[in-house]
């Protein structure tokens, strides 16, 4: 039932607070230390003295009832993280917002929360693969193994799971449920829903082998309170191709994801774009709610995490670039990604182990239209595959 996390306390699951955010004092101590180190969260950077005594007894507007102490656990806990903190409904960005809206601006270079976004058209309408004008090269063609994009969308009527509980998780996974009947059995999106707390060893194995299902087991996620009453609520939906998948309950309510083997960029674009509308008027058909998804007015997509606001889109391909590899390195690899708005990781995430081929994805997320994050990363991938060429 526990579906792995161990009994007891387990921090790759469990939320405990650091003991002087408990106490809703401010970590001077452990901020001093991680201020002065090489690598300072986000987080850290930000939420000076001056910060904590202007809000350290606020409390959110939202259902959540989020604090400051709360949002900062992650980054006080872990210092190695990178962005450190999280939300815990929509209303935190603004009840906080001279704490959130500088690591907005620090993670995504060169957005200002003064100015904001104004796209013009909804989600739907910018993720049409007719916007895209740029092609994948022959070569990137051939050498691209996957092609994988996927949307981070949290429902309108619920608080953040950071923020959640038990029961706001399950409801979640209950009215997807309802979402996810209402699809026409033949619709290329139609599948199956298969929840954590009911699937069996053999198909929990399945997905595992497969690479589709989540498991949670993060610390730093744990301290944000993401892996709370964990298995509950949580799921996986993949259509019968097993290119259409959702994530419920993982981070965000959902991950909307399309993928498939080979280079075809816009069919998986349009798979993507086709499955998030269908999701998005059955929340609307069965909640009555006009807005499904959880947005705001100056960037877009709420999100629990700030390093995803915006688009919430992250679009990747898997790229056997051997030669290259062997001759600059990874670092070398990532650091040429990120001059093209793109990032480098192992083929199996961030972190992992690179052999012969990456991970290379849009790095922007907020402030562009989805199209435009597509070309990045295929402009990228033809980038690579040219450099290997010349090996």
């Amino acid at each position: 039932m526990l579906f792995g996390k161990k009994p007891g306390y387990d921090p790759d699951y469990d939320l405990k607070i650091e003991e002087s955010l408990a106490r809703n004092e401010y970590p001077a101590e452990k901020l001093d230390a991680s201020r002065a180190s090489q690598s300072t969260p986000l987080s850290a950077q930000v939420c000076t003295r001056e910060i904590w005594e202007k809000y350290k007894d606020v409390v959110s507007s939202g259902p959540a009832k989020w604090t400051l102490a709360r949002a900062i656990n992650t980054g006080v806990m872990y210092p190695e993280s990178f962005v450190g903190c999280h939300a815990g409904d929509r209303e935190s960005y603004d009840d906080f917002k001279d704490f959130f809206y500088p690591v907005i601006e620090k993670y995504h270079v060169g957005f200002s929360m003064d100015k904001g976004s104004d796209l013009a058209g909804t989600p739907s309408e910018r993720m049409d693969p007719d916007q895209i004008t740029i092609d994948l090269t022959d070569s990137a063609k051939d050498k691209i193994v996957s092609t994988r994009i996927r949307l981070a969308r949290n429902l309108s009527m619920f608080p953040l799971n950071p923020g959640g509980t038990r029961e706001t998780r399950e409801a979640v996974i209950e009215l997807m449920s309802k979402v996810y009947d209402a699809i026409p059995e033949d619709s290329d999106l139609a599948g199956e829903l298969f929840r954590h707390t009911t699937m069996s060893q053999e198909k929990r194995q399945s997905l595992i082998d497969a690479h589709f299902l989540f498991r949670g087991k993060d610390r730093m996620q744990a301290a944000s309170g993401y892996h709370e009453h964990w298995p509950h609520g949580r799921g996986v939906y993949l259509n019968k191709a097993q290119t259409f998948i959702n994530w419920v309950n993982e981070g965000d309510h959902l991950r909307i994801i399309s993928m498939e083997m080979g280079g075809d960029v816009k069919a998986v674009f349009a798979r993507l774009s086709a499955g998030a509308r269908v999701i998005e008027d059955g929340v609307r058909k069965i909640t009555g709610a006009e807005d499904a998804f959880m947005m705001h007015p100056k960037f877009g997509a709420v999100t629990c995490c700030p390093s995803n606001i915006g688009t919430g889109m992250r679009g990747s391909v898997h790229i056997m670039v051997p030669k290259l590899i062997e001759a600059i390195g990874f670092d070398e690899i990532d650091r040429q990604c990120r001059k093209r708005n793109c990032q480098a990781r192992g083929s199996s995430g961030e972190h992992s182990e690179v052999i012969d081929r990456i991970d290379v994805s849009n790095w922007r997320r907020v402030g562009l239209p989805e199209y435009e994050l597509v070309e990045d990363m295929i402009r990228c991938a033809n980038y690579l595959a040219g450099e290997e060429d010349k090996l």
